[in-house]
């Protein structure tokens, strides 16, 4: 597994190359949701780690790829994944860790917050301690770098492409992962409104612009795909 040494300065020129077809849209975001987008898109293509519930640690190599191993032979259910593969507690995990760790990366700290405190909590106490706005569930509002939270679920948006379709990339451990290490996927095209049941809350950090337009006519929803990376 390749590591690296995140340099967001050195990354951003290379926009164009990473996105591909998606490189015109990231002329119109800010400074602020492109290095999200980024900072996803690393996590993405260059961690072999896995989903494990409660999983908050990217170890080096040795231990990402014990954990990885331990869970393909012995196979446990989700909830005894660290009873039974112990070595996970130290490089695997799960959504609400990787979306901090995302923001992080791009220049947004913000305190650990779980799933369901996202959407327990206050707006104002949200906001004041986080640094996070609470938005509600219109679909028409969400912009690159918003997250969306689901129950038990929560995603960062990387494109939108009209109204509720966009590209997510999140920490999962859902049916589409066919091997340990594949924890970490984009999915494109999906219906932000029910992509894990009923889109509970859109969260957008304090510090994004919002610099999406807002009279671009919808594009007619299209069926989601899912962009996986190939086990070695």
């Amino acid at each position: 597994m390749h590591r690296f040494a995140f340099n967001i300065s050195k990354l951003l020129p290379l926009i164009g190359v990473l996105f591909g077809a998606n490189a015109a849209e990231s002329s119109d975001l800010s400074i602020y949701q492109e290095k999200i987008r980024v900072a996803g898109i690393d996590m993405l293509e260059n961690l072999e780690v896995s989903y494990v519930f409660g999983g908050a640690n990217l170890g080096d190599d040795k231990t990402c790829t014990g954990c990885n191993e331990c869970l393909e032979k012995l196979q446990p259910a989700p909830k005894l994944r660290f009873k039974q593969c112990p070595i996970c507690a130290q490089c695997s995990l799960d959504c609400s860790h990787f979306s901090q760790m995302v923001f992080e990366r791009a220049g947004l700290t913000f305190p650990y917050i779980t799933t369901s405190e996202l959407l327990e909590m206050d707006p104002a106490l949200l906001q004041k301690k986080y640094q996070l706005i609470s938005l509600g569930t219109n679909v028409a509002q969400i912009i690159p770098g918003d997250m969306l939270v689901y129950r038990g679920h929560v995603v960062i948006v990387e494109a939108i492409h009209g109204m509720d379709s966009g590209d997510i990339i999140h920490a999962t451990g859902g049916k589409d992962i066919r091997a340990p290490g594949q924890g970490i996927q984009r999915e494109r095209f999906v219906r932000m409104s029910s992509f894990r049941g009923d889109l509970l809350k859109v969260v957008r950090h304090s510090k994004l612009a919002f610099t999406i337009g807002t009279n671009d006519e919808p594009k007619p929803f299209k069926m989601r795909r899912v962009e996986k990376k190939q086990a070695k």
